[in-house]
C-alpha cells in the first residue's frame, strides 16, 4: 500500500474500510518519529493535581513543595501538573485567564517541573483543549467571539464540577488558536516528559448540538458550499450525516492533529489524552486514536467495565493509562444539582482503591491516582491514613513487579467487535442507546467466564490482519456494519474462522441507514422477517432436543432460517402457547462456522449473571474452539481471572471482586476473601514449567501437572492474587 494522504486517512475512519496495515501507517500522519523517550509512559505510577477543583480553584492554595513530598510518599515516579482548567496556572501570554490569584511573576508550574525533576519524578503536563473554562459570570468579552451557538444565537452553556455555569467553547472560533498557543507555550517553556490532553473538545453537555457561531457557518460554506442544516432532522439524515462527518474529521479530529504535529516539531515527547468517551455516541475521541501515543480511560462504575476498557485500548497498539480512585466518590441522590460533587480534598476511599488498583494491573495499564487534594489539606503524612497506605501498597508491588506486569501482554482467543458505530448511529424505534453498552460488557463476561481470552476492538478498525489473531469472533448486536466489514466477516469464516453475531448484527449500514435484510443474509443461513425486534413477556429459548427451556432475551429479532436443518434452537411464547420461530441457527460456510442468535443474550448476562445462560453458550462455542482455552477456572461469584504472558512466564490474575457496592454504586467497600480457588494454566508445547509463585502472598505455591496442564490450589484470594508460572 502507498502513502496515506490526509484525505485517504479521514475517508478511512469515516467508513471503516481501512485494513490494519493501513491502521499503522495512519499513526505516522502526525508522528514520522516516536518520542525518543517513552517507553517509561507505560509503567509510570503518577499523582494527579486536579485543577477543576481545590488547592487550585476557586482558591489558589496549592504549593509545589507538599505536592512533591505527597507524591514521593506514595513511591509515584510521576506528576502530573496541570497547566491550565478554569485558569491558567502559569503566566500565559495568551487570552486564556491566569488565575487571578497568581501574583505577577509567580510560576507554580516552573517551581513544579524543577522539584519533580531534583526529586527523580517525571512531569506530565495537562492541558484542556476547549474543556469549559469560559465562566458566563465573568463578563469577558472575548468569550462572546469563542462561544458555540444554538441556531437562534443564543450561546450553549454547561456546568462542570458544579462551582459555575460556563460557556462552550467551539474549535472553529478564535479559541482555537489561543489553545494552541498555550500548548506551544507549555511544551516550549517547560522540561516537561509527556504531554496529556483533555479533549479534544465541541462542547460538554451540548456536544451532540450542530454549532452555528458565525465562524462555524462561514467554515461550513466554504467546505461545502452550503448552509449548516437544522440539529433537529429536518433536512433528512444525509445532511446531518455531512455536517457530522466534517465535523469530527475536518475540524475536532484535525485539531489535534495539528497539535500533534507542532508538538513533534518543538518537543517530541509522548502525548497521550483522555478517551474516557470512547463509546460515547458522537463524542468522537475514539477515531482519533492514530493521531496519539495513547490515551487514559478515567473511572468505571465495576471492575468488569474497567478491565474490558483496558482490554479494548490494548487492541489499539497504544499505551494505555487508567485512574486508581476517582474525583467522584457518592452518589449525590438527594441534591438538586448533580453537578456538585464531593469530596474532592479528604481521603474518603475505602477498599475500593485495592481492587481498582489490582484491576489496573491485571490490565497491565500505567496508573494514575486521583489524586494529590486528597492528602493536600491534611495534617499527617499520607501513610497515617488508610487511603494512603493502600495507594502505596499499589505502588510498591507495580514497582517491585514491573517488568513482569508492564511487559505483559494477552493472547486472546476470541475477538470481541465492539460496535462504536452503532453507538454513533443506529436510532431503532426500540433500541435503547443507553443500555446499548450492557451487549458488549455481557459478551465480555461470558467468554471470560467460559475461560476464553478476549479483545475488545472497534469495529472500525475491523481487517483480516487483525482477525488472524483470533479462533472466535462475537459480534454482539451491532447492527452498523459497512459492506466492506461484512465482507471482511465473511471471507474470515469462509477460510475457516468462527463467529458468533448476535440480535441486529448487519442490520443496517455503518451510518445506521437500514437494510431490507441482514448484510451478512448469507453468512448467518437466516433472512429478517421484520426491520424491528419484538418484545414479548415471558419468552423461553428451547434448544433442540431438550426437554426443558432457559430464559430468553423478551426483545427477539423475528427471521427464518434459509436451511429448517440448522435451527439449533427456537424461541417459545409461553403465554401465548405458541413458537415465534427460529431463536438460534449454526452452520458451516466455508471452511469455518457461524452461529448467529436472534435475541442478544448477552444483556440478559449482563443484568442477571443466569448461569444457564452460561453454560447455554458455552455449549455452542465450546465444541469449536474450547481446545485453544489457555487456562480453567470454574466460575464463582465475584471472581474474575484474567491470563497474561510476559517474558518466560505465564501470568494468571485472580481478583476477588466481592464487595458491597450492590447497596450503592459510589458508597465505601470493603471485600471479603474468596477461599480454595482451584485453577488451571496450559503449557505453550515444547515448555517446561521450572517453578510457580503467588506473587501476592510472596511464597512459591505447590502445583501439579500432567504435562500438558498445570494445577494450583490457592489457599485465597484476598482481592487479588496473582500466580506467576516460569517457563524454561
Amino acid at each position: 500500500m502507498g502513502k496515506v494522504t490526509r484525505r485517504d486517512f479521514c475517508w478511512s475512519v469515516t467508513t471503516g474500510t481501512m485494513a490494519a496495515s493501513a491502521w499503522a501507517q495512519a499513526r505516522t500522519l502526525s508522528s514520522p518519529d516516536p518520542p525518543p523517550d517513552s517507553s517509561w509512559t507505560t509503567s509510570c505510577r503518577a499523582v494527579i493535581a486536579e485543577a477543576y477543583n481545590p488547592p487550585f480553584y476557586p482558591s489558589f492554595d496549592y504549593t509545589p513543595e507538599k505536592a512533591v513530598a505527597i507524591t514521593k510518599a506514595l513511591n509515584a515516579n510521576a506528576f502530573r501538573y496541570p497547566a491550565a482548567s478554569y485558569f491558567a496556572y502559569f503566566p500565559t501570554r495568551t487570552r486564556y485567564p491566569i488565575h487571578p490569584e497568581l501574583a505577577p511573576g509567580q510560576d507554580p508550574m516552573k517551581e513544579t517541573v524543577d522539584l519533580c525533576h531534583r526529586a527523580g519524578l517525571r512531569v506530565i503536563a495537562y492541558i484542556p483543549l476547549n474543556h469549559p473554562f469560559m465562566e458566563v459570570s465573568a463578563g469577558n468579552p472575548f468569550y462572546q467571539e469563542w462561544v458555540k451557538r444554538l441556531e437562534n444565537g443564543k450561546p450553549m452553556t454547561t456546568e462542570h464540577y458544579g462551582y459555575t455555569p460556563y460557556y462552550e467553547g467551539c474549535l472553529n472560533s478564535p479559541v482555537r488558536d489561543e489553545i494552541r498557543q498555550l500548548v506551544k507555550e507549555v511544551v516550549t517553556g517547560y522540561e516537561i516528559d509527556a504531554a496529556y490532553f483533555d479533549g479534544p473538545y465541541m462542547g460538554m453537555r451540548n456536544a451532540r448540538r450542530f454549532c452555528y457561531c458565525r465562524p462555524c457557518r462561514e467554515a461550513y460554506r466554504k467546505a461545502r458550499n452550503q448552509e449548516i442544516p437544522p440539529d433537529d432532522g429536518s433536512k433528512g439524515r444525509e445532511a446531518e450525516i455531512e455536517y457530522t462527518l466534517w465535523l469530527r474529521d475536518e475540524v475536532v479530529i484535525a485539531y489535534l492533529d495539528e497539535i500533534r504535529q507542532m508538538i513533534r516539531r518543538e518537543r517530541n515527547v509522548p502525548v497521550l489524552f483522555n478517551d474516557t468517551s470512547l463509546l460515547s455516541s458522537r463524542e468522537w475521541r475514539n477515531r482519533a486514536i492514530p493521531v496519539v501515543d495513547g490515551f487514559m480511560f478515567e473511572a468505571a462504575e465495576t471492575p468488569e467495565q474497567k478491565l474490558f476498557n483496558l482490554e479494548l485500548g490494548h487492541s489499539t497498539g497504544k499505551t494505555i493509562w487508567t485512574y486508581v480512585g476517582t474525583h467522584t466518590q457518592y452518589n449525590r441522590e438527594h441534591l438538586k444539582n448533580e453537578r456538585v460533587r464531593g469530596w474532592f480534598s479528604y481521603p474518603v476511599e475505602s477498599e475500593e482503591l485495592l481492587i481498582d488498583g489490582a484491576t489496573a494491573l491485571a490490565g497491565h495499564a500505567g496508573l494514575k491516582y486521583w489524586g494529590l487534594s486528597r492528602f493536600f489539606y491534611m495534617k499527617e503524612d499520607p501513610l497515617s491514613y488508610a487511603s494512603g497506605r493502600y495507594v502505596r501498597s499499589i505502588f510498591d508491588f507495580a514497582a517491585r513487579n514491573s517488568t513482569l506486569l508492564f511487559q505483559a501482554h494477552s493472547q486472546p482467543v476470541a475477538g470481541l467487535l465492539i460496535g462504536s458505530q452503532t453507538i454513533d448511529w443506529y436510532d431503532g424505534s426500540i433500541f435503547m442507546a443507553d443500555a446499548y453498552k450492557n451487549s458488549y460488557y455481557g459478551a465480555f463476561q461470558l467468554l471470560k467466564e467460559r475461560c476464553y481470552d478476549c479483545e475488545p476492538f472497534l469495529d472500525y478498525r475491523l481487517s483480516p490482519e487483525l482477525l488472524s489473531r483470533y479462533r472466535l469472533l462475537y459480534v454482539p448486536n451491532a447492527p452498523c456494519l459497512s459492506d466492506p466489514q461484512c465482507e471482511t466477516i465473511r471471507r474470515y469464516v469462509d477460510s475457516g474462522g468462527v463467529v458468533v453475531a448476535t440480535h441486529l448484527t448487519s442490520a443496517a449500514d455503518e451510518l445506521g441507514r437500514v437494510r431490507k435484510d441482514f448484510g451478512l443474509a448469507d453468512l448467518f443461513g437466516a433472512h429478517l422477517k421484520a426491520p424491528e425486534p419484538v418484545e414479548i413477556p415471558d419468552l423461553y429459548l428451547l434448544p433442540v432436543g431438550a426437554s426443558e427451556p432457559l430464559p430468553q432475551d423478551p426483545q427477539v429479532v423475528l427471521f427464518e432460517a434459509i436451511d429448517p436443518d440448522s435451527v439449533v434452537a427456537r424461541t417459545i411464547d409461553r403465554g401465548h402457547r405458541r413458537t415465534l420461530g427460529p431463536a438460534v441457527v449454526k452452520r458451516a460456510f466455508g471452511k469455518g462456522q457461524v452461529i448467529y442468535i436472534g435475541s442478544s443474550l448477552e444483556p440478559i448476562y449482563e443484568e442477571t449473571r443466569l448461569g444457564v445462560i452460561r453454560d447455554y453458550v458455552g455449549s455452542l462455542i465450546d465444541p469449536l474452539v474450547g481446545r485453544f482455552r489457555r487456562y480453567d477456572v470454574a466460575p464463582r461469584p465475584g471472581l474474575m481471572p484474567h491470563c497474561t504472558v510476559s517474558g518466560n512466564s505465564l501470568l494468571l490474575h485472580l481478583l476477588a471482586n466481592t464487595g458491597n457496592k450492590w447497596k450503592k454504586p459510589r458508597q465505601r467497600e470493603e471485600y471479603l476473601p474468596i477461599p480454595d480457588v482451584k485453577a488451571r494454566l496450559r503449557i505453550p508445547g515444547g515448555r517446561k514449567v521450572k517453578k510457580v509463585h503467588l506473587l501476592r502472598a510472596g511464597r512459591a505455591v505447590d502445583y501439579s501437572s500432567n504435562g500438558e496442564w498445570l494445577e494450583v490450589n490457592v489457599p485465597q484470594v484476598a482481592i487479588h492474587e496473582l500466580i506467576q508460572v516460569e517457563l524454561i
